[in-house]
Parts: structure tokens; sequence; C-alpha cells
């Protein structure tokens, strides 16, 4: 690690340098810093109830405390006031310490009836007229992130609906910057993943008109992973369509591409550790520390995973945006401007490493809810995997949920662990290749920040901890998503207790055996 840190070090030097010498140049003369330029400007976010869209919301507001009107399209809900809807977002610690620093920053967050799935976006001619009036700045994040959607859900949603957006942007009079949210798994096919649009195997109006042709829509989904290709799952391939949708857009508008790699837990801010959800590795977190799973099967040992923190993502759309606006990061003309927003050349994360870290944390914050006592292991060989994955898992789960309906309770555990294979089989094709990610953008974005804006914007990737990030990462699950609260000292009594009712169970078994098979 201390190599990849000696390398981060390194680079972080080459873009304090590159801006001191910006800043001597006077290449920021004239030109606004990021709060500057966004007062008293309207902002559209889609996919602003989601993990990023929800980080973003709260980062906006925060550190740009002039801005105009931040409009969220939501889906309509009969019977429910925009208010509420709103606050069904922001009700969340996420924004307590924008409530206590300012009160009424809340109130530029603006509901727009509308749905990224739905021709036009289901727009009203009013709400449309209104966006295209006033919008400054689009931030385009909405998107179905399931693994296993149907190919006509996925198409329709990520892909149909980057056109729509596209097509509303292309009638704002004020627009200087549509940026989208995309990932940097759209080319798995690819060890090494250049800043820049690769072509697809279909073309997407191809693609997009036989998910809405009724006839064709079911042989879409039907043909599944045969349609897709290469890729892993359908929410990448509608993805890379969606890439392609805003490569043909760009001709005529200002799209710069965000591509982020698995993004986890906030790292420092507003939360250390926030969470709202358990997708991507979170998920293996929980169900560890609630004594659910205990092996796993390791991956490639030259497998590097690429975590991103939500609030280093979010300050690099933000970044991204004012740079692409205010003409620091320009597309020639010909090409797309696309930002790889990846960590594993400098700080990367291993399966070796994540087991290392869990085994000094574990303890630091036990789940006063866990069933059993968190063991976790990985495996190399396959058939020792599975011998160790049939009595921990399957017979656990079995006996579990056998109990469960002794007790007219509805069985669950099996379920957990379908999920967890399903999820397991489904980034599979990730985990199990070696990524080399081209991050010269993301550098360079840190170099073109305005020096007003390195104290609010700052990515301060240097200042990353393994042991400290995992540790924040257990604290918001539990505290976040789990709803759990903080007190180590009874979640310790707890997993303790389950501890030695294990040991006493294997005890007692190895007794029975041995009564039944050797009487004296």
């Amino acid at each position: 690690m201390n190599i990849y840190h000696g390398e981060l070090r390194a680079r972080q030097r080459r873009v304090d340098a590159g801006r001191e010498a910006r800043v001597a140049a006077g290449a920021y003369d004239g030109v606004p810093n990021v709060q500057q330029l966004l007062a008293g400007r309207d902002v559209l976010v889609t996919g602003g109830s989601g993990f990023l869209g929800r980080v973003l919301l709260e980062k906006l507001l925060r550190s740009c405390p002039d801005i105009g009107t931040v409009f969220l399209l939501l889906r309509a809900k009969r019977g429910v006031p925009p208010e509420e809807r709103v606050a069904g977002i922001v009700n969340v610690p996420l924004f307590d310490q924008l409530r206590r620093e300012q009160p009424t920053a809340i109130s530029k967050l603006v509901p727009v009836a509308g749905d990224c799935a739905e021709l036009g976006l289901g727009l009203s001619p009013e709400d449309r007229a209104m966006l295209q009036d006033r919008v400054f700045i689009v931030f385009h994040g909405a998107a179905s992130v399931r693994f296993d959607d149907p190919v006509r859900k996925a198409v329709l949603l990520n892909t149909r609906g980057a056109r729509e957006v596209a097509a509303l942007c292309a009638g704002m009079r004020q627009l200087q910057s549509l940026v989208y949210i995309s990932t940097a798994y759209t080319n798995t096919n690819l060890r090494r993943i250049e800043e820049r649009l690769y072509p697809t195997e279909l073309d997407w109006r191809t693609v997009i008109s036989a998910v809405e042709n009724a006839d064709t829509a079911n042989t879409m989904d039907l043909l599944g992973h045969k349609l897709i290709g290469f890729h892993p799952n359908t929410y990448t391939f509608s993805k890379a369509l969606a890439e392609q949708v805003m490569a043909d857009a760009a001709a005529t508008l200002p799209v710069v591409i965000v591509r982020p790699s698995i993004v986890v837990g906030a790292v420092k801010e507003p939360l250390p550790g926030w969470l709202d959800n358990l997708n991507s590795p979170a998920s293996m977190w929980a169900a560890v520390n609630m004594g659910v799973l205990r092996v796993s099967k390791l991956s490639k040992k030259d497998a590097l995973l690429d975590w991103m923190p939500v609030d280093i993502v979010t300050k690099a759309t933000v970044v991204t945006a004012w740079a692409s606006a205010t003409k620091q990061l320009e597309s020639d003309g010909t090409t797309v401007p696309v930002v790889n927003a990846a960590l594993s050349d400098v700080h990367p994360v291993s399966d070796a490493c994540c087991l290392a870290i869990y085994k000094e944390v574990q303890r630091s914050v036990p789940f006063s809810s866990a069933i059993r006592y968190p063991v976790f292991a990985q495996y190399n060989n396959w058939l020792q995997y599975a011998a160790i994955h049939l009595v921990y898992h399957l017979m656990f789960g079995l006996f579990v949920d056998g109990l469960l309906r002794l007790s007219g309770q509805k069985p669950r555990l099996m379920k957990v662990y379908r999920k967890i294979a399903s999820a397991t089989v489904a980034l599979q094709p990730i985990t199990d290749k070696v990524f080399t990610f081209e991050t010269y953008k993301f550098w360079d974005l840190q170099r073109l920040m305005h020096p007003d804006d390195v104290k609010t914007f700052e990515f301060d990737l240097d200042s990353l901890e393994p042991r400290k990030d995992a540790l924040n990462q257990l604290i918001g699950i539990w505290h976040y998503v789990l709803k759990g609260k903080l007190d180590k000292e009874r979640g310790l009594r707890h997993i303790d207790r389950l501890f030695w009712m294990e040991i006493g169970f294997y005890v007692s078994l190895v007794a029975i055996l041995i009564y039944l098979y050797l009487p004296i």
C-alpha cells in the first residue's frame, strides 16, 4: 500500500504545482468559482432520491448557499403533496448539518413531477417550458441500478431516459453543462479503460425501438444475456448505450460524462460513513457483521477492487460541471469529455486487504441484532469453499428457517442467501478481472480547480486511511442503514453470548456423536 500511496502523494504534488502555475499565469482571471457560477442560477437534478443524488443535493445546497432553485425530477405520487415528497428525501441525518447552518436552504429544493422511464420524461407542458427557460446546469443521475432488470425495463429507464433528458436540454436557453453520471464498468470486455467513449455492438436507436415495440419487447427480455453480449448485466448494457446517446447529443449540447467506479459510503463529509442502502460492498459488510455471511469465494489474487467514496464522487461531479461551464474542460469538437472517477491505481482495495481490515475493526462496531457470532473467511479453492458454504450457510439457513416455520413466522434466511448468491454471480465478471482505469481527467480536474474552491471541493485523496474508513463504513451501515443504536458494550455482550452459545452447540454435538457411535 505504501507504494500506491507514494504515487498518490506524488500526483497530489503535481496537481498543486500545476494549479499554482495556472494562478501565476492568470488562468483564473475573470473565471468564477463554483459558488459564483451557481449564484442565483437554477439547476435540475434527476435521481435526487438515490444514494449519490441525495449527497449531491446536500453538497450543492451547503457549499453553494446562493444557488438558485434546485429542481428535482420526481415521479408523481397521487395524494402526496410536493412538500412531503421532498421531506422524504431530506429528513435523514445527511442533511442535519445543512439544517443547522442554513435553516432555509432546503426550501430551494423544488419537486417537478416527471419520470425518466416515460416519453417526454412525463413532464407537463408547463413544467417543461419552465425548466427550459430557467435551468443553467443539469445533473442526470436517474437510473435503475438493479443488475437483474429485464432488458426492456433497463433500456427504457437508463437509455431512453437519457435520450429524453437530452431532448429536454436541447430546448434550454441558458444551459451551460449537462453532466451525465454513468459507470466505470460500461466496457468490461476491456482490461484498460480509457477516458473516452467506446463503440457499442448495438445501435441505441435500434434497441430503444425494439423495446418500445410490443411485438419485440418480450423477445428482447427472453434473449437476455444473449442480447447484451459481453456485458455482465442489463445495467452496464443500458448505461453503455446511454453514453452513446449522450455522445450524439454532444453535437449540440455541452455534455460531459462522469464514470464513477464502485460507490461506497462517505469518507468525510458531511457524515463519515454515510450510507442509505445496502447496495454494493455495504451488503457484504452488513451480512458478515450480522453473522449471516461467513465465507466467500476469493476472486483472483491480483484483482484490485475500485471503491470510490460517495463524497469524492460528488465533488468530482460538481467540479466537472464547473469546468465544463467555464470552458476549462472542453471537447475538441469531435469527442465528449469523459472523467473516470476511480482510485485503484493509487488507493486499491483487494479481498485480502478487506479481510485484514475487517479482522481489525470487527469488534469495534458489534451489531446488537446479530444472529450469529461474526466470523469471515475467504477461500480460493472451490471444493473447500463449497464444503464450508454448505455447512455455515445452507445448513444454517435451513435450520433457522425451520425454527421460524415452527414458531409460525415467515422463513427468510434462505432468501437472503439466494440474494447473496445472485449478487455474487452478477459481480463475478467484474471482481474476477483486473481493470486499469485511465484517470488523467479525474486528476486534471483537481489541477484545473479554482483556487477559491480548494477548501470546499478539494478531493483530499491523501487523507484516505483504510482502517479508519472501514470503521466508518461499519458505523454507517449499523447506524444509518440498519437504524441500530451505537452502544458498543451492549453489542459486545450480545455477540460474545452468541460465541459461547455456538461453542456450546458444537460441544453438545460432539458429545452426542461420541455417545451414539462410541458407546462406553
